[in-house]
């Protein structure tokens, strides 16, 4: 075998045994005993995360003038710092505090009558429009979740959450998707579109809202008792954000990276 191939082989066998001795300096290993079995669990943790989001609407929302609003998307980033505590074995207990952003985009079609006026009649002609909706807003949460870690590198993480929005922002805006009529006469009309139009812009009032977040992880060690982590995070709304008749829910995906420290 080549010289610098063997060379090579020992250089990865040296890092991948440093990254798993790293990893074992998060577990703690009592004394073995005769009466008892040998175990282990992990030291306690404090991590802190960042993340991207996208996600989708479920349930619907309305302004003071529109139909509901349904099937929208949401983009959002998520911020949060959790500590854990050891429970048993690999198993540990724990709660983060989240602040998140989000904003929530839908739309829908319509046709709608407007009034023409000329100087001898007034008539109606059905126009065919799209109203657009944004609803923006920041949250402010906690999570308390059960942290397993079947091996040094796989984290899994699952347990109830509770937020409230914090002055949600809801705008309207309506645009022609045509650019002529038919009057009844059979004559055609020209229309002059100018873009989309403010229709309103208003809060809404937020409530207390419950859901469910999960987690599955991988941590790669940086340093004795350091790592980080990259993961994916699940928020599933299980009550709706605004306060009735709106009934809007979230389902939502956060691509997250993780930096933690075992104490």
């Amino acid at each position: 075998m080549h010289p610098r191939a063997v060379s090579i082989g020992r250089l990865s066998c040296l890092l991948i045994g440093s990254a798993l001795l790293w990893a074992q300096d998060r577990q703690v290993v009592p004394p073995p005993s005769p009466l008892a079995p040998t175990f282990e669990h992990y030291p306690p943790e404090l991590v802190a995360t960042v993340g991207i989001g996208w996600g989708w609407q479920q349930g619907a929302f309305r302004g003071s003038c529109s139909h509901d609003f349904t099937n929208g998307r949401s983009t959002a980033w998520l911020l949060s710092i959790g500590y854990s505590s050891p429970l048993i074995r690999e198993w540990l207990w724990g709660i983060s505090f989240l602040v998140t952003q989000f904003q929530l985009s839908a739309s829908y079609r319509e046709r709608e009558a407007i009034l023409l006026a000329s100087q001898t009649d007034t008539v109606s002609v059905p126009v065919e429009t799209r109203s657009r909706a944004q609803l923006q807003a920041a949250t402010l949460g906690l999570w308390g979740y059960i942290r397993w870690r079947p091996t040094e590198w796989l984290v899994l993480s699952a347990g109830p959450s509770v937020q409230v929005p914090l002055s949600p922002r809801f705008r309207h805006e309506k645009e022609l998707l045509q650019d002529q009529v038919t009057l009844p006469t059979g004559e055609q009309l020209q229309l002059t579109a100018a873009g989309s139009s403010l229709v309103e812009a208003a809060s809404f009032s937020g409530r207390l809202h419950w859901g469910a977040l999960l987690h599955a992880g991988i941590d790669v060690p940086i340093e004795r008792r350091w790592w980080i982590s990259f993961g994916l995070h699940t928020m599933v709304g299980l009550s709706p954000l605004l306060a009735s008749p709106a009934t809007v829910r979230l389902l939502q995906w956060y691509a997250s990276l993780s930096v933690g420290r075992a104490w």
